[in-house]
């Protein structure tokens, strides 16, 4: 399995609703905002009372493996050669640290925070994680099978 991978040109990556896409404001005011989360994740409340969440810490490559509800982020590794495996074989044994709350009213995208959400497919690439409605907590753990290669992952854990 081959991932796909996307990028930001610096800054963090926001995952916003897609019908709230026109409340994220990028570089005219909400990118300042994200830039501020130090966590590895972070909630930013935007209007409507509805929420985004922001990959904190530094401006890795992420990709996203739907079936797993995983947000994977590139730390280093020699190749993308078999990352997926690599990934699926440690999410089992991964020592998750229990993350944020993310409310969602269900599909969510994932972009460059520095971009307005109107610009997302036109201006900047994204990624689309089909959730549905509800909470989700958004754990967080690194895969490291050898000193050579390291990665981050996410998981979108629903609660009920």
């Amino acid at each position: 399995m081959s991932l796909t991978w996307l990028e930001t040109e610096g800054g963090p990556f926001i995952v916003v609703p897609r019908d709230a896409l026109s409340h994220w404001s990028g570089t005219e005011g909400d990118y300042d905002r994200a830039c501020e989360v130090v966590e590895l994740v972070g909630v930013l409340a935007l209007p409507g009372d509805v929420e985004a969440l922001v990959l904190g810490d530094e401006p890795l490559s992420t990709a996203y493996l739907p079936e797993h509800r995983v947000l994977v982020r590139w730390c280093y590794a020699e190749s993308e050669e078999g990352v997926a495996d690599i990934v699926l074989a440690g999410l089992p044994t991964a020592e998750w640290e229990e993350g944020p709350v993310l409310k969602t009213t269900g599909e969510l995208v994932m972009f460059d925070a520095a971009y307005f959400g109107t610009e997302v497919g036109t201006l900047t690439d994204s990624t689309v994680l089909e959730l549905g409605a509800g909470s989700y907590r958004v754990d967080s753990a690194s895969i490291e099978p050898d000193r050579l290669t390291s990665f981050r992952v996410h998981r979108f854990v629903e609660l009920t």
